[in-house]
């Protein structure tokens, strides 16, 4: 039943993105504020910047990425048996508004849902072969997402000055940024990316 339920969500989020196309970016921003109320810039910026640059670095070394993998479930699986949160009830997310990548939370593998040596693979595949924007590319793309939030999202508090900070900071050559503390604090994320087709071939 959870994983029938997980799936309808998938599906729910994947229609609420393509129903309305009149301005894909402001119906990505939307959903990203009504699924995680917390969200700050800095979210939604790492949300369409994993969309157009997937993971961010590519993975030559397959064994260091299990290794963290391994870790991370150990971590994450201590905090829930100690009931510091809960497995979200969305385990699959797409980014941005092109939907190129998923965001696949680790509870499917504490769930025996997919092996690890699976999901690796499609992860360190995703990585190295997925869908990418240049540098350029990305910062033209970004400066259409903040004149969205600019424009129809002020109230996103501290809008502004995180703007700025971002626009600091790719002007520096970062461009992979962390989640927002207040995500950090109120969500917990445990998950990995994954480009969309390689994903649908799990069939999760």
């Amino acid at each position: 039943m959870k994983k029938l339920l997980s799936i309808s969500l998938f599906a729910l989020i994947v229609i609420t993105l393509t129903s309305c196309r009149c301005n894909p970016i402001k119906e990505a921003i939307s959903l990203q504020l009504e699924l995680y109320h917390e969200s700050r810039v800095q979210d939604i910026y790492k949300s369409f910047c994993q969309d157009n640059l997937g993971p961010g670095h590519l993975i030559p070394n397959p064994e260091a990425a299990k290794a963290y993998l391994t870790e991370e479930l150990e971590e994450y699986r201590s905090d829930l048996a100690k009931g510091l949160y809960d497995k979200p009830q969305i385990r699959y997310v797409p980014t941005g508004d092109q939907n190129n990548y998923v965001r696949v939370d680790l509870s499917v593998l504490l769930d025996s849902l997919v092996g690890v040596p699976t999901f690796l693979d499609a992860f360190v595949r995703s990585a190295n072969e997925g869908k990418k924007l240049s540098e350029d590319e990305w910062k033209a793309k970004w400066a259409e997402v903040a004149k969205v939030i600019r424009k129809d999202f002020p109230d996103i508090p501290d809008a502004e000055k995180d703007l700025a900070t971002i626009d600091s900071l790719i002007a520096e050559g970062n461009l992979i940024l962390h989640h927002s503390e207040a995500f950090q604090n109120a969500y917990n994320p445990h998950y990995r990316i994954i480009a969309t087709e390689i994903f649908n071939a799990l069939g999760l």
